[in-house]
């Protein structure tokens, strides 16, 4: 482990040594491009001016140079890059690449990487380099997974970068470094029992203030060798390492047979933190390249180095010439002598006389004395004024200059930053503003190439990361949140998971690459796009049905996705096809609401049909009680039928003499005595009492029992009076009597009654003998 240490201190102090010059040079931009404070004299200069004999004279900063940096700093905002990965082959697809694309989306909205790239071309703006960082950091401990986060470092002098890295994008650094000073009561707690000592010297001022420890992030290459197998994939042969080929095979639940095998020798990244005395921290770092990206400015060679610079750099000297001027001016206006006199030395008389003459630059006086006769009593001419606007003049006219070179030395001019121009056309000026772009081209392009290899970075180090099945989230590129799973184990780039439950992909199965778009932002170009459709419209207005869902879809107010949708169901069909989402088929709305209104109708008929047989059901189940019902009052009016015959038997009967009603009342007494009637409380049976031989129920209580023809009894010989019957034929006469009654009731009028049961249903009928 000490080793290790004073082995990493060594390589510091040699890449210190290796760019001792070019970071005097940045120290000196960062402080002649301070924003708030630009120091821009040269020390020399600023001591001879304040210490000048007739006054300190003004060391005025009039910095042309910020503006200038902000413009290559503002078009790098208002064009933001965007990451896209590429399939290469190796079983990648193009819906994986995609899918890659979001999580690039979400990497760099996690990390805020948009202030850190403008961060990074302003430090490359103002020295020529500055420096993004890629880091894995912690999304969920307790599971242990983990995401890249992209962030920059602020001070470029605490980097300490590979000075032998000649790549535009620093892919072939081997070594880098990044100091960073803890505070000692942070480090106590961070690393208890550790040594309170500095890494190394940065060799740049430090704030004494707080007392910390300078503590070094060192990432570093390591060569080393590994057994790579080679197999067939989708009809291409890729080349894998022995764990990623067991994965594969694992994942396709069979052993996948191996072309060939070699040993290839590679270099693995390493990282580790150290102090002075320790290695802290150290890990493998999950990427081919070092975790540092550096991002320049202007380029050049020099002693096989590249050697860099930025904006102020190029602007220095006439940066310095236009202060000169602007100074001079000033002071020359502010502080030229109010009785600007010139005096031959022998008019200045006494030793006071002269001082008075000495600080008439700087002081206001009425009036300046001069010795009208000289020492040898001759007269001297009188002093005579001088023409204060001439200097004046010619200061303005050299700042004006200064102005000039600092436009021609970094190649932006007037229009670039929105001044008046000599250029009075607008084709004039867009022509010299584009020329000012051209001159600074190399800014975004030297950032565009620093990204595409921050997206490298970054996608080797997510799915490496990404050990495990899970579900990741993602941005699309609408801004819209969503979500996609990320399975290592798959043998397939992109699988579309049933039920609809998103998509799956396996970084690791085939090689991507980065492209890095430079362009205006999704807002601006959506804003653009709908001005386009817009003019479109208005111009040939036969294409708008065709037009139309594609401007709706570029509209941001509240419901506009909804007005597209509906703008889209009224497009020709063409259209709705280019509209249907790729590999799914988009509903019809017409054939939709074809489905629906047919499904309604089946709907209805299917419950008109079981309200139809519910109705048969009932039906059956009314005729069947109506025919039991029916039945009953048939047997009923039977009974009763027979019981009016009997009635009127007995009204004809009762018609005749009084002999015929003897004749009925013998009848009825005979029939008694052959069915005597039942002592009190003993119950008798009466036809319609009890089931019938059907099954038929009784009477119910109140009904009046069915009348039963008997036979007309034979003659029988006289038998000896019993006792009962002479005290019949001794009531003999009472029924005679009653039987008269009777007949006179006979021949009164009869009201039928009818009789209901519970329910109100019609039972059977009665006849009474009205009043």
């Amino acid at each position: 482990m000490a080793d290790a240490l004073q082995d990493s201190q060594e390589v510091y102090r040699d890449f210190l040594d290796a760019q001792r010059d070019q970071r005097r040079q940045i120290e000196e931009d960062l402080a002649f491009s301070n924003p708030s404070n630009p120091d821009q004299w040269e020390e020399s200069v600023r001591l001879a001016r304040e210490s000048d004999p007739g006054g300190k004279r003004p060391c005025l900063v009039m910095d042309q140079t910020g503006q200038y940096v902000a413009n290559v700093c503002g078009q790098f905002e208002k064009s933001p890059p965007s990451l896209h990965a590429i399939p290469v082959g190796g079983g990648a697809s193009k819906e994986a690449a995609e899918q890659i694309d979001g999580r690039f989306r979400h990497i760099e909205y996690a990390s805020r990487a948009m202030q850190h790239y403008v961060r990074a071309q302003t430090c490359a703006a103002r020295t020529g380099v500055g420096y993004l960082i890629i880091r894995p950091e912690y999304v969920d401990r307790a599971l242990n997974w983990q995401e890249p986060r992209i962030t920059c470092e602020p001070d470029v002098l605490k980097v300490v970068f590979d000075p032998f890295s000649m790549d535009i994008d620093g892919a072939d650094a081997t070594r880098g470094y990044v100091l960073t000073a803890v505070p000692n009561k942070l480090f106590e707690r961070r690393w208890k029992g550790k040594d309170l000592v500095d890494f190394g010297d940065t060799e740049t001022k430090r704030d004494e203030t707080i007392k910390s420890v300078l503590v070094a992030e060192e990432w570093y290459k390591e060569t080393t060798t590994r057994n790579m197998l080679i197999y067939d994939m989708g009809g291409e042969e890729v080349a894998t390492t022995e764990d990623e080929y067991a994965i594969a095979c694992q994942a396709a639940g069979m052993q996948i047979p191996v072309n060939r095998e070699y040993r290839d020798k590679y270099e693995c990244v390493k990282w580790r933190r150290m102090s002075g005395a320790d290695v802290l921290e150290e890990s493998e770092y999950p990427a081919e390249s070092i975790g540092i990206v550096p991002v320049y400015g202007y380029v050049g060679m020099a002693d096989g180095r590249m050697t860099y610079c930025g904006i102020p750099r190029r602007a220095r000297s006439p940066q310095q010439a236009y202060n000169y001027h602007i100074s001079e001016q000033l002071a020359y206006i502010a502080t030229a002598p109010k009785a600007p006199w010139i005096v031959p030395m022998r008019a200045i008389g006494s030793a006071e006389q002269q001082k008075m003459w000495d600080r008439a630059g700087i002081e206001t006086r009425s009036a300046l004395y001069w010795n009208d006769i000289g020492a040898d009593g001759q007269p001297v001419t009188a002093p005579s004024r001088i023409n204060p606007g001439v200097n004046v003049g010619n200061h303005e006219a050299g700042a004006a200059q200064a102005l000039r070179d600092i436009q021609a030395s970094i190649g932006m001019y007037q229009a670039n930053i929105g001044a008046k121009s000599n250029e009075t056309s607008g084709v004039a000026i867009d022509a010299r503003k584009e020329q000012g772009e051209a001159s600074t081209a190399h800014f975004p392009s030297h950032m565009a190439a620093s990204l595409g290899q921050v997206g490298r970075i970054v996608m080797q180090m997510d799915a490496r990361l990404s050990d495990e099945p899970r579900k990741q989230p993602l941005i699309g590129v609408d801004g819209t949140a969503g979500s996609v799973n990320v399975n290592p184990k798959q043998t397939e780039a992109f699988v579309r998971l049933p039920h609809g439950q998103g998509v799956s992909i396996n970084p690791n199965v085939g090689k991507y690459g980065v492209r890095v778009v430079v362009g205006a932002s999704y807002t601006t170009q959506r804003s653009q796009t709908n001005q386009a459709f817009a003019e479109i419209m208005r111009g040939n207005k036969e294409m708008a049905p065709t037009i139309a869902p594609f401007w709706a879809q570029t509209l941001d107010f509240a419901g506009a996705d909804k007005f597209a949708q509906a703008l889209a169901a009224m497009a020709p069909a063409p259209v709705k096809a280019i509209l249907q989402p790729e590999g799914e088929k988009a509903p019809d709305p017409a054939a939709l609401s074809q489905q629906i209104e047919q499904l309604t109708q089946a709907l209805q008929e299917a419950i008109q049909h079981a309200k139809d047989a519910q109705e048969d059901a009932d039906m059956a189940i009314a005729e069947a009680a109506n025919a039991k019902r029916l039945a009953e009052v048939k047997e009923r009016e039977n009974d009763i039928k027979a019981y009016d015959a009997e009635t009127k038997r007995l009204q004809v009967v009762g018609t005749g003499t009084e002999e015929n009603a003897k004749a009925i009342v013998t009848d009825l007494i005979n029939q008694m005595l052959q069915n005597p009637a039942p002592l009190p409380g003993e119950k008798v049976e009466e036809p319609g009492d009890g089931p019938g031989p059907d099954n038929t129920p009784g009477h119910e209580q109140g009904e009046a029992p069915a009348m039963e023809q008997s036979e007309p009894a034979e003659p029988q010989e006289p038998a000896p009076p019993s006792p009962e019957l002479q005290a019949l034929m001794q009531g003999q006469q009472m029924l005679t009597e009653a039987v008269g009654q009777l007949v006179e009731y006979t021949k009164k009028p009869r009201i039928k009654v009818a009789h209901r049961d519970k329910a109100g249903n019609l039972t059977h009928t009665t006849e009474t003998i009205g009043d």
